[in-house]
């Protein structure tokens, strides 16, 4: 497993808000979907001219459909000197993990 990829259920809940989610997926992919909670919309097809709305100093976890995306532009994002994390398995496993947290 490559470094950058996590699996979500292995993060603490209480260490979970150490971190920001955002969904990468695209416009079209979210548009009849109701909103995540904890999550921010920033579209894979947008970076990297986006980067400016990302903190260095903030710990990132990046998800997609299913995590190729993610996983690219947690590859990228690093290399810049951001801190990112790149969710295996992608929205599926968020949902999973946001489900069991408030259960």
């Amino acid at each position: 497993m490559n470094p950058i990829d996590i699996d979500i259920h292995s993060i603490k809940n209480e260490d979970f808000k150490k971190y920001e989610l955002i969904d990468i997926r695209e416009e079209d992919e979210i548009e009849n979907l109701p909103p995540l909670v904890f999550c921010r919309h920033v579209p894979f097809s947008q970076f990297p001219l986006n980067t400016n709305e990302l903190d260095k100093s903030t710990s990132y976890l990046l998800f997609c459909a299913k995590g190729g995306r993610s996983h690219f532009m947690a590859e990228a994002l690093n290399k810049k000197g951001y801190q990112t994390l790149s969710i295996n398995n992608g929205i599926a496993s968020v949902n999973a993990y946001l489900k069991n947290m408030n259960t």
